[in-house]
C-alpha cells in the first residue's frame, strides 16, 4: 500500500466524530502529572532511605532505575505538548520531569530532537534515534546508556541550522550536566551519588530505549514511504500496558504524536477497524517486532 493511501486512512482516523475529545490536550493532564509528582517524590524518598541506612543499595538501584524510567513520560508528554495546553506550564514542567533522566536538558531543546525522529523515523542518515535500532549489539546498547553523548552528537551536526536562542540553552543544559557529575564525583558522596543517580539513570536509559525505541521500530523502514508499516505494536494485557505507559500501542503514537499517552487505546480501538490487519506489525516485549 502507496504512502499516499495510507496517509488518507490515518486522516479519516483522526476524524472518526467518536474520537474528536480524545484529541483534545487538557488543560492539566493529571495522569501525567500524577507520574511526575510519583517519580519525583518516590526517588527523593528511596534516597533518603538508602541515605539514613534504611534501604540497601541492590534494592535503591533497581526502585531509582524504575523510577528514572518512568520520569521520561512526562517529558515525552510536554515534547508533544500533550501534558497542558497552557505553553509555559506544559514545558516547564516536562523540562523538570527531563532532571533525573537527562540533566540540564530542556523540553524545547528535547523537543527538536524527537520530533525530527518523528519526521525521519528509519531514514539512516537524518533520523537521531536510528543507532538505538541499528548499531551492532554492544554499541547499540552503549548508545542507549549513553543516549546524551549520541544526541549531543547529533545536535552538534546541525549547529549551524538552530537558533541562537536554543543554542545558549544548549550550551547552558551541557553546562549544568557536566556540573552535576562534576560536583557529585568530588563531593564526600561520590559512591552515594554513584549508587543513587549515576548508575540508575544509565539502567533506567537501557529500559526506556529498549521498551519505548528499539523493540517498535523496523530497521530500513522509512516512516516516510512506510507511516504505517516503520513502527510496530506490543501485543500485551492491560497490565503490561500500563507499565509501558502505553507505549505498547507505538504504533498510536507515530501515526498520531500528540494524542496524550493514556488514549492509545481509545483510538486504537477505533483504528484497528480502519487498518488493513497485513499493515500492522505485531511483537512481543522480548526481541524485535516481525517483519512479515
Amino acid at each position: 500500500m502507496e504512502a499516499t493511501a495510507q496517509r488518507k486512512i490515518i486522516h479519516a482516523i483522526r476524524k472518526t466524530p467518536e474520537l474528536q475529545d480524545a484529541f483534545q490536550v487538557p488543560l492539566l493532564a493529571l495522569p501525567t502529572f500524577l507520574i511526575l509528582i510519583l517519580t519525583l517524590t518516590g526517588f527523593a524518598i528511596s534516597t533518603s532511605f538508602y541515605l539514613a541506612g534504611e534501604l540497601n543499595v541492590m534494592p535503591l538501584m533497581l526502585i531509582n532505575s524504575a523510577i528514572i524510567f518512568f520520569s521520561f513520560t512526562p517529558l515525552h508528554e510536554a515534547t508533544h505538548r500533550s501534558f497542558s495546553r497552557v505553553m509555559w506550564l506544559n514545558d516547564l514542567l516536562g523540562t523538570l520531569s527531563a532532571q533525573l533522566i537527562l540533566p540540564g536538558f530542556n523540553t524545547s531543546l528535547y523537543r527538536f530532537l524527537h520530533i525530527t525522529h518523528h519526521q525521519r523515523t528509519g531514514e539512516s542518515q537524518s533520523d537521531p534515534d536510528e543507532r538505538f535500532i541499528s548499531a551492532p549489539l554492544f554499541n547499540r546498547v552503549l548508545n542507549w546508556a549513553f543516549l546524551d553523548v549520541l544526541w549531543t552528537r547529533y545536535y552538534l551536526s546541525v549547529w549551524s541550522e538552530r537558533p541562537q536562542g536554543e543554542r545558549v540553552r544548549f550550551c547552558a543544559g551541557l553546562f549544568f550536566y557536566i556540573s552535576v557529575f562534576v560536583v557529585g564525583f568530588s563531593s564526600s558522596y561520590a559512591l552515594e551519588f554513584l549508587c543513587a543517580f549515576v548508575v540508575p539513570m544509565f539502567l533506567g536509559r537501557i529500559i526506556l530505549v529498549y521498551l519505548f525505541a528499539y523493540i517498535h521500530h523496523v530497521q530500513g523502514v522509512e516512516q516516510r514511504s512506510d507511516p504505517i508499516g516503520a513502527t510496530g505494536m506490543i501485543d500485551t494485557h492491560a497490565v503490561n500496558r500500563f507499565l509501558l505507559l502505553g507505549q505498547s500501542r507505538h504504533l498510536i503514537h507515530h501515526l498520531y504524536p500528540g494524542l496524550p499517552w493514556y488514549r492509545y487505546d481509545q483510538v486504537w480501538d477505533v483504528a484497528r477497524k480502519g487498518i488493513p490487519a497485513s499493515k500492522i506489525k505485531w511483537g512481543g516485549l522480548l526481541g524485535r517486532i516481525s517483519t512479515n
